[in-house]
C-alpha cells in the first residue's frame, strides 16, 4: 500500500494544490483513509442542517466494471484504474425528514404556523426539493476533495455518467436519490503531468458593495 506523505498541508495550501488527475495507478486506498475523507464530507455545512449527502465507496473490480458501464471514454478507464471511487448522491429523503422536523416544531409551538407553506414545498415541489439537496451535496463533495488533497491523494470529480445507471450499479434507491457525481480517489500514475491550471483573474470575479465596483 502506498504510504501517505508525512507533511500534510493546511486547508489554504490544499485549495491551491488541488487539481484533477486523470491517470491513476491501481494502488488501493485504505479503508481508514477513505473514512477520513467521508468524515470531512460529513462536516460540510448545509441549509437548515439538511445534510442530504450519501456516499457509496467502490473498490471491488466487479463494482468498478458496473460503474464504468454507466459512462464512456476516459471516465470509464479512470473508475476501473483508481484505487477507489466515491459515488456521491443527494438524498430526497432528507427533504422529507426536514419537513417532518418542521411539522413537529409547529405542533410544539416552536415554529410559526406559516411555515406550513415550506412543509408543502418540501413534500410536493420537486424542483425545490432538488434545488435544496443538490447544492448542499456539492459542498460536501468539495470538502472531500480538499481532505484528499491534504492527505496527499489525487482525485477527479466526474459528472459525465448516466445517473440512473450509476444508482443501479451501487443499489441506490432510484426515486429517493439524485446523482451528484463520482470522485475517483487514489495515486497519480507514474509520469502523470498536470496541465497548467487556468483560472480567471481575481479582479475579474469580485465587486464590493455593488456589482462592477472595486
Amino acid at each position: 500500500m502506498t504510504e501517505l506523505p508525512q507533511n500534510p498541508c493546511d486547508v489554504l495550501e490544499a485549495i491551491a494544490r488541488r487539481h484533477s488527475v486523470r491517470e491513476f495507478r491501481p494502488d488501493p486506498v485504505s479503508e481508514q483513509v477513505l473514512l477520513q475523507l467521508l468524515e470531512a464530507a460529513r462536516q460540510a455545512p448545509s441549509a437548515m442542517n439538511l445534510q442530504p449527502w450519501e456516499f457509496v465507496v467502490v473498490r471491488r473490480p466487479e463494482t468498478k466494471a458496473r460503474l464504468a458501464a454507466a459512462t464512456a471514454g476516459r471516465n470509464a478507464q479512470v473508475v476501473q484504474t483508481a484505487g477507489a471511487s466515491v459515488v456521491c448522491l443527494a438524498s430526497l429523503r432528507q427533504a422529507d425528514a426536514l419537513a417532518d422536523r418542521i411539522e413537529g416544531q409547529i405542533r410544539a409551538g416552536q415554529a410559526p404556523p406559516d411555515r406550513e407553506a415550506m412543509v408543502r414545498r418540501l413534500r410536493e415541489d420537486q424542483a425545490y426539493r432538488q434545488l435544496l439537496v443538490l447544492p448542499n451535496t456539492y459542498t460536501a463533495v468539495g470538502f472531500l476533495l480538499l481532505a484528499a488533497t491534504r492527505l496527499g491523494l489525487a482525485t477527479l470529480w466526474m459528472t459525465g455518467f448516466d445517473g440512473e445507471k450509476v444508482k443501479e450499479a451501487v443499489g441506490a434507491p432510484a426515486q429517493d436519490s439524485l446523482f451528484a457525481g463520482v470522485v475517483a480517489v487514489g495515486y497519480p500514475a507514474e509520469g502523470w503531468q498536470q496541465p497548467a491550471r487556468t483560472r480567471r483573474p481575481l479582479e475579474e470575479i469580485y465587486s464590493f458593495e455593488r456589482f462592477g465596483e472595486k
